[in-house]
């Protein structure tokens, strides 16, 4: 028969793993939220409202929740105890649950960003700056990401996306440039561009053509998949987090 001082270091230890699970969770709230100005205005702040606040939740419900099983633990309460595995017992239903939906709908969420990506492209992207402060900040929004990523457009080798974009038929008739500055690669090292001519306006090749020489002044990876890398990385390790909880429990 197994002894009360082993099953309360076992609960202890339920305890402090799912307290580390509820910081993790919390700390990836908290940092989406912090860094979510940019990416926000490219891909919806309603979508990074939503995951953050609810993995905030989620880590703080799973934080409050160990501290009832410390106490009923420490104490030997029964009540406490009783109401900690029926909260836990509630909380495995729910993150199953979620962890299931957020891995079956990942696809359609990554299909409507994209979506999403080009449309602001198209039609906000360097379209009346001066007097449209929405379309200003998408643009800024654009030329931060393709800047810190290296990349350009949405998918790769999409430089194309921009000969469709409201800024391509306000800007095309005053100077060729096909793509903005910031497809273009620049040197950190000499605080220089390689070579802005030719990114922007090569005749040989991209951005101009689809296909023709090579251009090694342009980024040739899209922003959808730099993104996607990172943003996947975290959602993973959400979703990897939940389903080790659910069968840990």
């Amino acid at each position: 028969m197994v002894s009360k001082k082993a099953c309360k270091a076992f609960l202890l230890m339920i305890n402090v793993l799912l307290f580390i699970c509820g910081a993790i969770i919390l700390g990836i709230g908290i940092w989406a939220i912090s860094q979510q100005i940019f990416i926000s205005n490219i891909i919806g702040r309603s979508l990074i409202n939503s995951a953050s606040y609810i993995m905030l939740v989620v880590g703080a419900c799973i934080i409050v929740t160990t501290f009832i099983g410390f106490g009923g633990a420490v104490v030997s309460n029964k009540c406490m105890v009783t109401a900690f595995v029926a909260v836990i017992g509630l909380m495995f239903v729910l993150h199953f649950g979620a962890a299931i939906s957020a891995a079956v709908l990942r696809e359609n969420v990554e299909d409507n960003i994209k979506e999403d990506m080009k449309y602001g492209i198209i039609t906000q992207y360097g379209d009346n700056l001066h007097r449209d402060d929405s379309n200003k900040d998408i643009t800024e929004s654009w030329d931060m990401l393709q800047q810190r990523l290296r990349c350009c457009a949405v998918n790769d080798e999409g430089w194309g996306l921009y000969q469709e974009s409201n800024w391509f038929y306000e800007h095309s008739h005053i100077q060729r440039e096909f793509v903005p500055p910031s497809c273009c690669v620049y040197e950190n090292r000499l605080g220089q561009y390689l070579d802005l001519q030719k990114c922007q306006s090569f005749a040989f090749g991209p951005p101009r053509m689809q296909t023709g020489a090579q251009n090694n002044a342009l980024h040739y990876r899209g922003c959808y998949s730099a993104a996607r890398e990172i943003v996947i990385k975290q959602a993973n390790l959400v979703i990897g987090i939940v389903f080790s909880f659910c069968v840990f429990l």
